[in-house]
């Protein structure tokens, strides 16, 4: 007689049937799988969090075959408080006002749930937890398991159903857990996100305050420069040529021993003079030059320089037409300044300055071959704070500042500042 072979449990025969741990298996793995489909599918939803967890809560519920569910957040001070809709609980029932507060020793129920993901089943439910639920207000529990709601090493809470219709199985337990991980990294992304966007928001108002700054310093350092520049030509100026014309007078009606001194004096007063004209030229404010104007604004200033003080300029700008003029007033102020330093200062021969805009910004380079200084002395320099005030415009304007230089190898001077404040 031929033997018969029996299969084995988990072992699909031969005509296609399935055995019960199969069968088992495959109800585990599409519970799983419809788990992480709940949790999931707020990534692409416009839920708000009491609609997410509503609808996840039920879902729980039917995968564990329970008759409620809910998530319990774990607050400050060690005390879980319900999540906003749970699922099969009436409005009115007191689960809303059960505060669970955790032992500091762990030793407890919910304690091991929360922080370590443990629960003992017996008969279908955790009696210890059955009782703390009892304890709590909700007298008509009459079975429950819980497990941890993680992101990670993070402990957000547990997530617990509740009154299973034939009682809950290690596997109800096991998608439980896999639930609460799920839906930590959901939490977790969904925090991430909120604060991603309300740091956007601060990003902008930070944006528009420096804009804001930077403006009302552009005004307030233009205004007194308006307010110095008036005060010299009304009152110092004035007081000179009023003392020049009382010397024109006193040489003529002296006598001539006394001309060589005057001449003197005269001179020295038209040295005052001149020395305050140049003064007034440099602290006027200038006019905001249009972006066609750019090359011709900083072309005038180094022919003058040229001029005065006998340094061959070199000027290389290649500017697109989308400068805007509050940028343009930057770059120029700053190479006003750059270029005052090499004229008062670096005994130069030739001085060089290239503008380009690059990297959706205006850079700009002023180079000279003069004496040059240790960059790290310079806050200390007499007639140096011109270069704390490059860096502090160009970093207001959300941009940066470098200067290279060595005594006895010349200056470089180079900064960057957005198309856009």
């Amino acid at each position: 007689m031929e033997a018969v072979r029996l299969p084995v449990e988990g072992e699909v025969p031969l005509d296609g049937s399935m055995g019960p741990r199969a069968r088992r298996s495959e109800q585990f793995h599409d519970s799983a799988l419809a788990a992480l489909g709940a949790v999931s599918a707020y990534l692409d939803s416009d839920e708000d969090l009491p609609q997410f967890f509503g609808r996840l809560c039920a879902a729980i519920a039917d995968l564990s075959r329970a008759r409620r569910a809910a998530f319990w957040r774990l607050g400050p001070r060690g005390t879980l408080t319900v999540q906003r809709a749970p699922h099969g609980f009436a409005d009115d029932s007191p689960i809303q006002q059960v505060r669970l507060q955790l032992g500091a020793d762990g030793k407890g129920v919910v304690e091991r749930v929360v922080f370590e993901d443990r629960l003992d089943l017996l008969k279908g439910t955790s009696p210890a937890l059955d009782s703390i639920w009892h304890e709590s207000g909700l007298a008509d529990v009459k079975s429950s398991i819980a497990a941890a709601w993680i992101a990670g090493e993070r402990r957000i809470g547990a997530v617990a159903v509740y009154d299973s219709h034939h009682g809950f199985t290690a596997q109800d337990l096991w998608v439980l857990r896999l639930i609460g991980m799920a839906t930590g990294l959901v939490w977790q992304y969904k925090e991430s996100e909120n604060e991603l966007g309300h740091t956007a928001v601060r990003l902008e108002e930070a944006v528009a305050a420096r804009r804001h700054l930077l403006n009302n310093i552009a005004a307030g350092g233009d205004e007194a420069r308006r307010r110095f520049a008036s005060a010299l030509h009304d009152d110092s100026l004035q007081l000179l040529t009023g003392a020049e014309l009382q010397l024109e007078r006193i040489r003529t009606e002296r006598n001539g021993n006394d001309h060589v001194q005057l001449d003197q004096l005269g001179n020295t007063l038209r040295k005052v003079e001149d020395s305050l004209r140049r003064l007034l030229t440099n602290v006027s404010p200038e006019p905001l030059q249009l972006p066609s104007d750019m090359r011709e604004a900083i072309s005038e200033r180094l022919e003058s320089m040229r001029i005065r003080a006998g340094i061959e300029p070199h000027i290389d700008v290649q500017l697109s037409d989308d400068v805007p003029d509050a940028i343009h007033a930057i770059a120029l102020k700053n190479i006003g300044e750059a270029l005052n330093n090499v004229e008062k200062h670096a005994r130069a021969t030739r001085v060089t300055v290239v503008a380009q805009t690059v990297d959706g910004g205006l850079r700009v380079a002023v180079s000279d071959d003069g004496t040059g200084f240790v960059v790290a002395e310079s806050v200390r320099v007499p007639g140096h704070i011109g270069l704390v005030a490059m860096r502090e415009r160009a970093q207001l304007a959300g941009g940066w500042y470098r200067i290279q230089s060595e005594p006895g190898t010349g200056t470089r001077i180079e900064f960057w500042v957005p198309l856009s404040l």
